[in-house]
C-alpha cells in the first residue's frame, strides 16, 4: 500500500505545473522500481484529458499504474490480456461511477478547451476544489485495483 496522499502536497504540485496525471502515476511509482523522474516524464502529455478534455490525467495516470503491476511485457495468452482489460474496465466503471464521468468537461462540468468555459473553471476555482480532492480519491480508488 502507498502512503497516503496529502492533499497540500498535491495542491503544491498542482501549483507548480505537475498535472494530475504525473501526479496519480508518480504516487505510485516507488512501488513499481519507477523513478519518480521517470514517472512525472511520462506522465506529463496527460493532464486536462491530454489537454483536450477528454479522459481525465486522473485515469490515465490510474491506467498506467494498473499497467505497471499488471502489464505483460511482450507477448500475452488471451486469458492475460482479458485480465488486464477487464481490471482496467472495473477501475474506468467504478470512477465514472464516483466522479460522473471519466472525461475532464464531464468530472468539471465545464470544457476546458473552450476559453469561455476555461474562465469559468478558473472562476470557480475547480481545479482547486475538484482536481486536487480528485487526485487524492483516484490513489485511494486505485488501490482496489493494483
Amino acid at each position: 500500500m502507498c502512503k497516503k496522499m496529502d492533499i497540500d502536497a498535491v495542491q503544491n504540485g498542482f501549483n507548480t505545473g505537475i498535472v494530475c496525471a504525473q501526479l496519480v502515476l508518480s504516487h505510485f511509482s516507488e512501488r513499481f522500481g519507477l523513478p519518480e523522474k521517470d514517472a512525472l516524464r511520462v506522465a506529463a502529455c496527460f493532464g486536462s484529458g491530454m489537454g483536450q478534455a477528454d479522459t481525465c490525467g486522473c485515469v490515465t495516470g490510474a491506467l498506467m499504474a494498473i499497467g505497471l503491476a499488471h502489464g505483460v511485457a511482450g507477448p500475452c495468452s488471451r486469458e492475460q490480456k482479458q485480465s488486464l482489460n477487464a481490471r482496467r474496465d472495473a477501475f474506468m466503471a467504478a470512477f465514472a461511477a464516483a466522479n460522473g464521468s471519466i472525461e475532464c468537461r464531464g468530472v468539471l462540468g465545464h470544457d476546458l478547451t473552450d476559453p469561455q468555459q476555461l474562465a469559468v473553471i478558473k472562476e470557480k476555482k475547480l481545479f482547486t476544489t475538484v482536481c486536487v480532492p480528485l487526485i487524492c480519491d483516484t490513489c485511494t480508488l486505485l488501490e482496489e485495483y493494483l
